[in-house]
């Protein structure tokens, strides 16, 4: 044979062996073809609104499926697609035959039938594979109870999670944290070594919301923890209203910590609390705050029985520093959000220009860049960006009070800190601050205070450093026995059911 028909003979071998390397080429394209899809989602996430995203993920999956119906075997061969005269059964073959002799344009003919096709749904195993992969957090690691929480950023919500965090892991108990949203946590770190920590919003960010709500749903019915603790997680309230009676039903106790009302651009009443709480208290076994006045109001509003309801007062952990009372700043920390009435710190910032105020926090999207600006444009205001820990921000200068602008809260741990620091504070007594500061602990306002009442109180505080130092004195009092390590543990102790039974007793705090 010559070479030239060896050529020929080499050139149709190619050709006839095409479809079989065609169908397994497609067959590897297919199988990979999750991986740059989830990587194209996840750019387009910050560019797209949530509707347009999922519009296109369904867009993406049926071109999937399409060129690669799933089976049940998971075979990469695609399944054979009935023809168009297989699709209906004969008995509706037959049923259109004789209903059109009534309605003729429904008489089978093979251009009507040819309409018809073979819809296969798709199977995609992804959330069944996410489950397994995080099922042994859940099941081998046998957790004792799994608390279930947003995120973990620099605040006091987050703080008072470190808290039970800490307490449960040097009780010894086998303890797991799901992070249900899709953000990556400053404090993430400070989460126990002890702990497990399962990433869930990371891990799921690219199913759907009710395949997020099942896959937790099943990994929580499978565990072995008979406690959940629900601390802020927005999912994690979804998850107890639909599902709250089949979760208890299988022997789980439900716990949520819950601490103030938010209220929206519009000036309404908008929270957890207020849209889950009332559908989903009756599967609670309690409702913890940090503060007795938030409990009295949900109490009083949506009249829930008052044995299920615990205040459990947050421990401040730094040791009580002596008063640095005598300087003439204004120290203000917190996050720089709407509900910190940044626009009111700038009225008195503005009202007080012979007084050097310094600002510290990390501003939120629903903070106005405009109020920023305008801060940082004043001679005798100092921006200092985030901070970590308000003791070493408290230790850097000599500040003469702490200011504190919220118009709604519970009780902020930031006040107990400022507290401990040896700082007189002002503030308004909203939510529980009133429980910690009264005209004998530091320097009230009454709730809905003007700008002009805020710089009368400062000029106080600032013209008699002796007589801030006795409220002080008496704040740190308050602090030293309400706010003990000891009491918190009494106090989580106190709580029924909350603390696992072994060996026919509590297990030991000490």
């Amino acid at each position: 044979m010559s070479e030239k028909q060896k050529n020929v003979v080499a050139k149709l071998s190619w050709w006839h062996s095409f479809p079989t390397l065609k169908s397994q080429l497609m067959a590897r394209i297919i199988l990979r073809a999750r991986h740059p899809y989830q990587r194209c989602i996840s750019l387009l996430r910050g560019r797209m609104s949530e509707r347009h995203l999922q519009l296109l993920m369904r867009v993406c999956e049926r071109i999937r499926f399409r060129l690669a119906p799933v089976e049940t075997s998971l075979s990469s061969v695609p399944a054979p697609i009935p023809s168009s005269a297989t699709v209906l059964p004969d008995w509706i073959v037959a049923e259109m035959r004789d209903l059109s002799a009534i309605e003729p344009a429904i008489h089978p003919s093979p251009e009507l039938l040819a309409d018809f096709h073979c819809w296969i749904p798709p199977a995609d195993p992804y959330p069944a594979q996410l489950y397994q992969e995080m099922l042994g957090d859940f099941l081998s690691w046998k957790p004792q109870i799994v608390f279930l929480i947003p995120h973990l950023m620099r605040g006091g919500a987050d703080l008072g999670t470190l808290h039970h965090l800490n307490l449960c892991c040097e009780a010894g108990l086998r303890v797991t944290v799901v992070i249900t949203r899709d953000v990556k946590s400053a404090w993430r770190d400070r989460i126990p070594k002890q702990a497990r920590v399962v990433e869930f919003g990371q891990l799921t960010r690219y199913v759907s919301e009710e395949d997020r709500r099942l896959i937790l749903l099943r990994l929580l019915l499978q565990s072995t923890a008979r406690r959940l603790h629900l601390i802020n997680s927005e999912l994690g309230w979804q998850l107890f209203e639909l599902f709250g009676r089949s979760l208890v039903s299988e022997g789980i106790q439900l716990f949520a910590s819950v601490y103030c009302d938010d209220i929206n651009s519009y000036g309404v009443r908008c929270s957890y609390s207020t849209e889950y709480l009332p559908r989903v208290w009756q599967y609670l076994s309690a409702i913890v705050s940090d503060n007795r006045q938030f409990l009295i109001e949900i109490q009083r509003r949506d009249g829930l029985p008052a044995e299920r309801m615990h205040a459990l007062y947050f421990p401040s952990l730094p040791p009580i520093a002596c008063s640095t009372t005598g300087g003439q700043k204004v120290l203000w920390a917190s996050r720089v959000t709407a509900q910190k009435r940044p626009e009111l710190l700038l009225e008195i910032a503005c009202a007080l220009p012979d007084v050097m105020f310094e600002i510290f926090g990390e501003a939120d999207s629903s903070c106005s860049s405009d109020t920023l600006r305008h801060l940082a444009s004043l001679a005798n205001v100092r921006l200092g960006g985030s901070f970590d820990s308000f003791t070493e921000l408290a230790a850097r200068g000599n500040w003469g009070l702490f200011l504190y602008t919220s118009a709604y809260d519970g009780l902020p741990n930031v006040l107990l800190e400022a507290t401990v620091a040896g700082l007189p504070v002002v503030a308004e007594t909203v939510g529980g601050v009133g429980e910690l500061i009264d005209s004998r602990t530091g320097f009230p306002l009454s709730p809905g205070a003007d700008c002009a009442a805020y710089v009368a109180r400062i000029r106080e505080v600032l013209a008699d450093p002796v007589e801030a130092m006795r409220r002080v004195t008496h704040a740190q009092d308050v602090v030293r026995h309400r706010h003990a390590w000891e009491n918190f543990h009494e106090g989580v102790l106190s709580i029924p059911g909350y603390w696992p039974i072994e060996d026919g007793g509590a297990l030991s705090l000490s």
